[in-house]
C-alpha cells in the first residue's frame, strides 16, 4: 500500500495478514458504501477513468477487472481489525475516516438517523470542534492602534527640542530684560516693589507664551500635515498605503499648549528671580543683574566654582550607571538610552560651566592665535549665555547622531551563512501549497521542475500557518502572528545569526536553533526576529504569547531566541514537529528559501514552472533592504526634529553673538583705536563662535555615541561618517553666517 509521508513523498509499505476466513459477496460484505468517497476513483464509471493521486498502471486492467468494477465498484476486498488499520494508516489528520450506524431490530434507519443527529447536536461543543468566536470590532480597534507607538518616540526626541526652545525662550527674555535695565531701575526708584515688577514682566511673559502657543498649534498642525503628505508621497514605501490622513485631537493640542505656557511661565520667573540682586542705582547705570563683575574683576560666582564640577561628577556617574544597566538589560533599553543621554549631557554642560568660570590665563604674543584666544576668552564673559548656546547645539547634535546610528546600510547586506539572508539568494512564497519535494527526482517530475537552470538549485521548505505580518511593513498591531514550521535539516544547517537566546548548553549556544526541538513543558518554543520582537510584538526574550491551533484551542508560545536583522521579520518560527501537531489542517509548504548562484535565471524558471501555484520569487537582499528602507524612513522623520533643534541652536547662537558684540562695542572700538584691524575683530568673533560650536558638537556627539553604544553593537548599526561630515559642515556654515552677521553690526 502507499503511504504519504510528512516530508512530501509517497512511499510503498508492506504489511502481512493471515486469511482467517472468506465471506460471500452478499449482505454487509458486498456493501460498496463502506468505503468513503474518494475523489477521482469513487465516481469513475470504469477503471480507465481513474485519476488517483498515486501511480497506477492502467495498462494492466483486464476485461474481467472492468466487469468486477461494474458490478461491485468499491466493495472492500478485505476486512482487518480497526486497531490494525489505525496503526498502519493513521495520519496527523486522524485515525478514522467514517462512522457507520446499524439500526437495531425493530427500528428503521430513518428514525435511527434522526435520533442520532439530535443526540449528536446536543453532545457536541462547537468550540471543541474548532469553531472560534472573535470580537472582530474590538480586535480591529486594537490592531488599528498600530504596531509601534511612534508618538512615544516622537515625545522622547521632542523632549530635547522642547528643552532647546525653553532655553531659547529664557535667553531671549533675559536679553530683553537686559535692554530694559534702566526702565526697571526707574520703576524701582519711583516706588515699585520687586514683587510688582516681577508681576508686570511675568504677565508680559505669559502673554507672549500664550501667543507663541497659539502659533505653535498652527505650526503643529502644519507639521503634522506635512508628515502625512510625506508618508503618502515621498515615503510611501515605508507605509505601503496612500490612505493616511491627519487626525487632529483638540484635547491634545490644548493640553500641550497649556503645558508649554506653564513651563514658559516658570522659565520667565526663573529669569526674574535675580532682580533682587541689583540696586536701583546699579540698574539705572545699566549693570546686568545676573552676571555683574566684582571690583577685583572676579565673578561673584567664583566662590561656587566647585559646584558645577560636583554636579558634573554626580551626573556623569549616574549616566554611566544607566548606560551599563541598559547594556546588561537590567533596565529597558529605551529608558536607559534616553536616561543615559540626558544625564551625560547635563554632566558635560556642568563641566563646560565650570570650565568657563575657571581662572583666566594671561594672553600674550602676536598673530592669529593670540587674537583667537581673545575670542575664546570673550565666551567666558557671560558663561551662562555660552553654556546655553552649547546646550542648544548639543541637543540638536545628540538627536541627529543618535538616530543616524540606527540606520541600516543596505549596501552592506551579504549572502554569508551567518548574515541576515542566511546565505540564501532567493526567497519565495506560493498561494497554493506544494505537497511534493522539489529537491527529489520524483517531486521535480511531479512539479515540472526538470529544467537545466534548476539542476543544482537547493530549495529549503517551510510550512506556513497564515497570520498577521509581524514586520515593520505592517502598520497595524499583529494579533495573530504568522507561523513557519522549520525542518530538522534547516535546524542543523546553523544559518542566520542570533542577537540573543535562552541557550543553556554549549551545543545550544553554538546553534540556538536547537532550542526549537526541546520538549515543551508549558509553552511551545519559537524564534523571532529581534526587531519584530521588540518594536512590533513588544515582547522580550522569554515572553509568551497565545495563538489558536487548528481546533481553535489556545496554545502558548514562548520566544526562546531572537534573530539579528534577518529575513524572518514577518513571522515566528517553530519546529516542524510541533507545527504538524498543532496545525494539522495546513498541508504542504508555502514558504521557500533558495540557494542558487545564477539567481536571475532560477527566479524566472521557478515562477514559470510553478505559476499554477502562484509562486512568487524575491531576491533576499532586496527583501531585507525593503525592511531597512522602512526603518530608515522612520528614522528620517525623527531626524527632522534634530534639524529643527539645530535651527533653534543657530538662532540662539546668532542672538548671543549679536548681543555680546553690541555689549562690547566700546571695547571693540578701543581695540580698533589701538591698532587692531577689522580682520582681527572678525577673527575674535569667529573664534568665540567656533569655541561654542565645538563644545556643543563634542558634547552632542560623545553623549550620543556613548548612549547608543549597547544598541549599536547589538543591532549591527553603524555611524555614517558622511552624515556626521554633513552635520559638521552645516553647523560650521550656519555658525560662520552668524559670525558675519555679528561683525557686520560692528561695522
Amino acid at each position: 500500500y502507499y503511504l504519504w509521508e510528512a516530508q512530501g513523498t509517497l512511499v510503498t509499505k508492506t504489511a502481512k495478514f493471515h486469511i482467517a476466513a472468506i465471506v460471500p459477496m452478499q449482505g454487509l460484505a458486498a456493501d460498496r458504501d463502506l468505503v468513503p468517497a474518494y475523489p477521482g476513483i469513487t465516481g469513475a464509471e470504469s477503471l480507465a477513468d481513474w485519476d488517483p493521486p498515486f501511480p497506477v498502471d492502467l495498462a494492466r486492467v483486464r476485461p474481467k477487472d472492468e466487469a468486477y468494477w461494474h458490478d461491485f465498484r468499491t466493495t472492500p476486498k478485505a476486512f482487518v481489525l480497526l486497531s490494525a488499520g489505525q496503526k498502519l494508516w493513521a495520519s496527523r489528520y486522524g485515525n478514522r475516516t467514517s462512522i457507520r450506524l446499524t439500526p437495531m431490530s425493530g427500528s428503521d434507519l430513518a428514525s435511527v438517523r434522526i435520533s442520532y443527529e439530535q443526540a449528536l447536536r446536543a453532545a457536541l461543543d462547537p468550540l471543541q470542534s474548532g469553531l472560534s468566536l472573535h470580537a472582530v470590532r474590538e480586535q480591529s480597534m486594537q490592531a488599528a492602534r498600530g504596531a509601534t507607538d511612534f508618538g512615544e518616540y516622537f515625545t522622547y526626541f521632542s523632549f530635547f527640542l522642547v528643552v532647546s526652545a525653553l532655553l531659547l525662550t529664557m535667553l531671549f527674555f533675559k536679553l530683553g530684560i537686559e535692554q530694559r535695565l534702566r526702565e526697571i531701575g526707574l520703576l524701582r526708584a519711583v516706588g515699585f516693589s520687586i514683587a510688582q515688577i516681577r508681576s508686570l514682566f511675568l504677565r508680559e511673559g505669559i502673554l507672549l507664551a500664550v501667543i507663541g502657543s497659539l502659533l505653535g498649534i498652527i505650526g503643529a498642525i502644519a507639521y503634522g500635515w506635512l508628515m502625512m503628505f510625506g508618508l503618502r508621497t515621498w515615503w510611501v514605501g515605508a507605509v505601503g498605503t496612500t490612505l493616511l490622513r491627519l487626525h487632529i485631537a483638540p484635547v491634545s493640542l490644548l493640553s500641550g499648549a497649556m503645558g508649554i505656557v506653564l513651563v514658559a511661565a516658570i522659565c520667565v520667573w526663573w529669569v526674574l528671580r535675580s532682580l533682587t540682586k541689583v540696586s536701583p542705582r546699579g540698574l539705572m547705570a545699566g549693570n546686568y543683574f545676573g552676571e555683574q563683575q566684582s571690583v577685583v574683576g572676579q565673578s561673584p560666582h567664583r566662590r561656587f566654582a566647585a559646584s558645577p564640577r560636583l554636579f558634573a561628577s554626580i551626573f556623569g556617574v549616574l549616566g554611566l550607571l544607566l548606560l551599563l544597566s541598559a547594556a546588561f538589560q537590567l533596565i529597558g533599553q529605551v529608558g536607559g538610552f534616553f536616561g543615559a543621554g540626558i544625564t551625560l549631557l547635563i554632566a558635560l554642560l556642568f563641566f563646560w560651566s565650570a570650565w568657563l568660570r575657571g581662572r583666566k590665563q594671561l594672553i600674550a604674543g602676536s598673530g592669529w592665535w593670540p587674537v583667537s584666544q581673545l575670542g575664546f576668552r570673550n565666551a567666558t564673559a557671560r558663561p551662562g549665555r555660552s553654556v546655553l548656546c552649547i546646550a542648544l547645539i548639543a541637543f540638536a547634535t545628540f538627536i541627529i547622531v543618535a538616530v543616524d546610528a540606527f540606520r541600516k546600510d543596505s549596501a552592506a547586506i551579504s549572502y554569508e551563512k551567518k548574515s541576515g539572508t542566511g546565505g540564501y539568494t532567493l526567497s519565495a512564497e506560493s498561494l497554493l501549497p506544494l505537497v511534493h519535494d522539489p529537491n527529489a527526482k520524483e517531486g521535480r517530475a511531479e512539479l515540472g521542475l526538470e529544467d537545466e537552470a534548476l539542476k543544482d538549485v537547493k530549495i529549503t521548505r517551510f510550512r506556513v500557518r497564515p497570520g498577521d505580518d509581524t514586520s515593520c511593513l505592517n502598520l497595524y498591531q499583529p494579533r495573530n502572528p504568522r507561523l513557519l514550521g522549520v525542518s530538522d535539516d534547516f535546524i542543523k544547517a546553523e544559518r542566520f545569526s542570533f542577537q540573543n537566546s535562552l541557550a543553556e548548553t554549549a551545543e545550544e549556544k553554538s546553534n540556538p536553533w536547537l532550542l526549537l526541538e526541546k520538549n515543551p513543558q508549558s509553552a511551545i518554543p519559537v524564534i523571532a526576529d529581534a526587531n519584530s520582537m521588540t518594536y512590533v510584538l513588544h515582547k522580550s526574550l522569554g515572553d509568551t504569547l497565545q495563538v489558536n491551533d487548528s481546533n481553535g484551542q489556545p496554545v502558548t508560545l514562548q520566544i526562546v531566541g531572537a534573530l539579528s536583522d534577518s529575513l524572518f521579520q514577518g513571522e515566528l518560527l517553530m519546529s516542524e514537529k510541533n507545527f504538524l501537531r498543532l496545525f494539522a489542517d495546513q498541508q504542504g509548504w508555502r514558504f521557500f528559501l533558495i540557494d542558487a548562484t545564477n539567481w536571475s535565471s532560477v527566479s524566472t524558471a521557478l515562477e514559470d514552472k510553478l505559476s499554477d501555484f502562484g509562486f512568487d520569487v524575491t531576491n533576499t537582499a532586496e527583501k531585507l533592504a525593503e525592511f531597512h528602507r522602512v526603518e530608515n524612513t522612520y528614522l528620517s522623520t525623527f531626524q527632522a526634529l534634530g534639524g529643527l533643534g539645530l535651527l533653534l541652536g543657530t538662532v540662539g547662537l546668532a542672538a548671543v553673538l549679536l548681543r555680546n558684540v553690541l555689549e562690547r562695542r566700546r571695547e571693540l572700538a578701543l581695540l580698533r583705536a589701538t591698532g587692531f584691524q577689522p580682520s582681527h575683530l572678525m577673527l575674535m568673533v569667529v573664534a568665540e563662535n567656533v569655541l561654542l560650536l565645538g563644545c556643543g558638537l563634542l558634547t552632542g556627539i560623545v553623549c550620543a555615541l556613548l548612549a547608543v553604544a549597547p544598541a549599536l553593537f547589538a543591532r549591527g548599526g553603524h555611524v555614517s561618517l558622511v552624515s556626521l561630515g554633513l552635520l559638521l559642515l552645516t553647523v560650521l556654515v550656519t555658525g560662520l553666517a552668524a559670525s558675519l552677521i555679528a561683525v557686520s553690526v560692528v561695522k
